[in-house]
């Protein structure tokens, strides 16, 4: 998992992968004996005996980097887990996994769903909202992570997924099974979905199952189907916990269409509905949907520019737009060289760029020369790009924000202020943005963001101290910190959810200590930091505080915010800084605080 790309038949070694992730569990727990520490704790309750798979979640997260405890609950205690996990995993838990078959919970309801009982279904949908009902109630008694399946397709029973009434009877219990599941599972908050259904059709109904092992230990699952099963669970034990990519730099020949533009001509080129075209098209809307999640698509070719434009605004069959190109480099310098003006105008570091291109050269040149980028070799044969892709772990988030949504957008809005700055000295610009910022607790539809945020932030963040989406909700509910938000608009649009300050309160509410700050660098500069504090020292003040603490810690990416603390007043007191909330500095004049959003408009603070 560390490329963040799938297994491929020519990457792929002889020995299968489970072998290979069965050594190096073993190797793992015999260092782990001799050092028993790690840095998260994972506990699985399945209706079926998990220990086997255990170890196959361990070794993903061991190759992932990770040093983690593994606890695999009692056969078959999915409800007693839900009532009390301390019993089975303790009260260090960060993550529980719910796992669970069809064939041993609704074993009587499939039965007779194979027989063409009416009154299947109703008995089952009366047990999915039991078991869905205790999983809710594992939430509100756990703050860690939860995780639970999606059940695939029963095996076992009288008859299989090729009987030829299967459509009609097994196949569609199964199906009303996981909508229903997945409807109700989808209520719970922050409930992550592990979908096995999903992994058995891409290991094959047959060959995920091991009727021996069923028999004789109550584990129902092939090696193949537990070892692809765990790779999808740490896939999301590691988007709550890693920042995912931002942009896509691609090339442009042989890369977004075939052949070469500059000596194929615009009607030479590869690109449209018959192979090999139609697989290029087939790429170009893969970025289109990544573009559309808020991933960044920058162009980097060694071109003649027009030339390059003109297949964008002259053939037919291009699916990407100008407009969807955040920024680019099309020269006949050295890529390596352009990739960071790339990284430069979007404001983002390196290490947040995944480049493709299809020459090998270039790519072996720019791991050597730029190694923060992740370089993604195109296979030969087009006919594999987008399958190769599709497997692709970069851009895991467990949660798209609106501010995912808009962020290509919000970049475009980014260009039209630069021109007008442009124009204008540094007060006429920033009187003339019209800046606006709501400054308030974050609030639950904020946690998601304000965890991305956290994680991401790394130039203007002054402790660079990363936390889970459980941990921040956990400290949203705590009497003794306050999470507080920060959005900002200006007559270009709405830049979004931008800053996070998160306050430890001492027990007289007196001292207010700024555990974590951080802004979006999109927003610097324009005095939107001092309004932040500003109006944090103004809620701090009707609160009964009368004084700040804060530290700095340095970092590699963070020297952008080491002058924060003192050019605002606050002085020096060992390994901190204190600034009494009467030195606090002033609200800037030509920004408005708003009193909040309400029915889509933003409302002035009286």
């Amino acid at each position: 998992m560390s490329d963040g790309l799938p297994v491929t038949a020519a990457s792929a070694v002889a020995t299968p992968p489970w072998v290979q992730a069965k050594a190096l569990w073993r190797k793992f727990r015999a260092k782990q004996a001799e050092d028993p520490g790690g840095d998260i704790s994972i506990g699985i309750a399945a209706s079926f005996t998990a220990h086997n798979l255990a170890q196959f979640i361990g070794a993903s997260l061991v190759s992932a980097g990770l040093a983690p405890r593994i606890e695999a609950g009692p056969y078959n205690q999915l409800f007693q887990v839900c009532l009390d996990p301390t019993v089975h995993f303790g009260a260090e838990c960060d993550v529980i996994a719910l796992l669970w078959r069809i064939e041993d919970i609704l074993l009587e309801e499939a039965s007779l769903a194979t027989g063409h009982d009416k009154t299947a279904w109703r008995r089952a949908a009366q047990k999915i909202d039991e078991l869905t009902s205790a999983m809710a109630n594992l939430r509100s008694i756990y703050s860690g992570m939860i995780i639970v399946s999606v059940p695939p397709l029963p095996s076992g029973l009288a008859v299989g997924p090729l009987s030829l009434d299967n459509p009609a009877c097994l196949g569609a219990f199964h199906r009303s099974v996981v909508d229903r599941f997945i409807e109700n599972a989808s209520k719970i908050e922050h409930v992550r979905l592990l979908d096995l259904d999903a992994v058995q059709r891409q290991v094959g109904c047959v060959a995920s199952s091991d009727p021996r092992q069923w028999y004789l230990y109550r584990q129902p699952f092939s090696d193949a189907f537990l070892h692809c099963a765990s790779e999808q669970l740490a896939r999301i034990v590691l988007a709550g916990r890693r920042s995912a990519k931002k942009c896509l730099v691609v090339d442009c020949d042989n890369t977004l269409w075939g052949g070469i533009i500059g000596e194929d001509g615009l009607d030479g080129i590869e690109l449209g509905s018959e192979y090999p075209g139609s697989a290029f098209s087939d790429f170009q809307r893969t970025l289109l949907h990544w573009r559309k999640q808020g991933i960044f698509i920058a162009i980097l070719s060694k071109n003649n520019e027009a030339d390059v434009w003109e297949v964008f605004d002259r053939h037919r069959d291009m699916q990407l737009t100008r407009k969807d190109i955040s920024t680019w480099q099309i020269n006949w310098l050295p890529k390596a060289e352009n990739i960071p003006l790339i990284a430069k105008a979007l404001n983002i570091g390196l290490d947040s760029l995944v480049f493709i291109d299809d020459n090998p050269m270039e790519i072996a040149y720019m791991r050597q020369a730029q190694p923060d980028v992740t370089s993604i070799l195109l296979p030969e044969d087009p006919a594999e790009i987008v399958s190769l892709l599709q497997g692709t772990t970069l851009f895991d988030r467990l949660d798209i924000t609106g501010e995912d949504l808009t962020r290509v957008d919000m970049m475009r809005a980014e260009i039209d202020r630069e021109e007008l700055s442009a124009k204008m000295t540094k007060e006429e610009f920033l009187q003339a943005l019209d800046l606006r910022i709501e400054f308030s607790p974050a609030k639950p539809d904020d946690f998601g963001r304000v965890t991305q945020l956290i994680n991401k932030t790394n130039q203007f963040n002054l402790t660079t101290i990363r936390r889970t989406l459980e941990e921040v909700r956990t400290i949203a509910h705590s009497q003794d910190h306050r999470i507080y938000g920060l959005r900002v608009w200006d007559k270009f649009g709405d830049y979004g959810l931008t800053g996070v300050v998160i306050i430890d309160v001492s027990q007289d509410c007196k001292v207010w200590t700024i555990n974590s700050l951080m802004l979006s660098c999109r927003v610097l500069g324009r005095g939107v930091e001092v309004a932040m504090l500003a109006a944090l020292a103004s809620d701090a003040r009707e609160m009964g505080a009368d004084e700040f603490v804060a530290s700095f810690v340095p970092s590699k990416k963070n020297s952008l915010c080491a002058r924060f603390l003192p050019d605002h007043g606050f002085r020096p007191d060992r390994d901190r800084w204190r600034l009494p909330l009467a030195e606090a500095p002033i609200f800037p004049a030509f920004i408005k605080r708003l009193d909040g959003i309400a029915e889509g408009r933003v409302n002035e603070a009286a």
